[in-house]
């Protein structure tokens, strides 16, 4: 059973073989180096730890916070690095302070002092303390302080390299089965249902309304997507579209999504749900009226559920 930690200072643990980073999304890459870092605690009869960071240092450096979006709500980056089989999972609380301290005092002052790590397994990008640390760099530090160290990666995913960034330019570009080869899993949004206006029943299409709790969720380009749905405890089929509605509200209305549920006539207000997106089918059109809205409902429709069934979940 995985231990998680929001102190540093609380920690406790055995031969601590450690790894650092932000981990938004929790990718390929990201879990390969996990993997190995589960391997090597075995190796040297220790156990794994996870050091990670919240709020994001952008927010804490107020670089361009109000433009920051991210893959995993700290919940659900804590649930997807615990189902990598790691010991231990440290929240350590970013701060201006700690962004200022060196390579050599953060390891000193964190990962020795308070965790005892006796080995460190380091993504290839990873920068560590102000300005970053070499590999020769940190090779000397091994030395001085006496820890061993691996170098991870980079991963590759048909001979492309999971990134964060890559995978975050892909979501938001509306490519989210591209992005899901990166994650290892197709990208999903949690969030709650809330009151429409019930226009979908008049065109026999009721929909589900999201609202996103998050502010930092990332959601995914405008348009119309195949989706998995996860309500009341069974998964559904969907269809789901993020946009402002321009048939209804004009091309200046509020943006919504809003989910079709395969099978599913139930009253769900203020359920919990979440939305799996496997594939985008179209962008957002403005059509003539609601009777040619229908009518290109009725092919997505098709369209979706023959996405749904390729994939295995229709």
């Amino acid at each position: 059973m995985v231990k998680i930690k929001s102190s540093i200072d609380e920690f406790q643990g055995i031969n601590p073989v450690v790894t650092m980073g932000m981990f938004d999304g929790v990718h390929k890459g990201h879990k390969a180096l996990l993997s190995l870092l589960v391997k090597k605690a075995r190796e040297l009869e220790g156990e794994s730890v996870v050091l990670t960071f919240w709020p994001h240092p952008r927010i804490v450096l107020e670089q361009d916070p109000g433009n920051l979006r991210l893959l995993t709500t700290l919940e659900e980056k804590t649930f997807l690095l615990s189902d990598a089989g790691v010991d231990h999972i440290v929240i350590l609380p970013f701060t201006k302070e700690l962004s200022c301290l060196s390579a050599e005092e953060f390891i000193k002052q964190y990962l020795l002092e308070k965790i005892g790590m006796k080995h460190i397994v380091a993504g290839y990008n990873h920068r560590f303390g102000h300005g970053g640390i070499t590999k020769t760099q940190l090779k000397e530090l091994s030395e001085r302080h006496h820890f061993s160290f691996d170098f991870f990666g980079p991963t590759l995913v048909e001979g492309v390299k999971p990134s964060s960034t890559t995978i975050r330019k892909l979501i938001a570009d509306g490519d989210v089965w591209e992005a899901s080869k990166l994650l290892g899993r197709f990208y999903s949004l949690k969030g709650r249902i809330v009151g429409g206006r019930r226009l979908g029943r008049e065109i026999g299409y009721p929909t589900a309304n999201i609202r996103i709790e998050d502010p930092l969720k990332l959601i995914p380009h405008d348009g119309v997507y195949a989706c998995r749905v996860h309500l009341l405890g069974k998964y559904f089929g969907g269809m789901i579209n993020i946009g402002g509605r321009p048939t209804v509200d004009g091309d200046s209305g509020p943006k919504s999504l809003e989910v079709h549920i395969f099978n599913f006539s139930r009253e769900a207000y203020a359920e919990e749900i979440t939305v799996e997106f496997i594939k985008r089918t179209r962008p957002e059109i403005r059509f003539p009226n609601l009777e040619a809205l229908k009518e290109k409902l009725k092919k997505d429709e098709a369209d979706v559920k023959m996405i749904l069934k390729n994939s295995g979940i229709l």
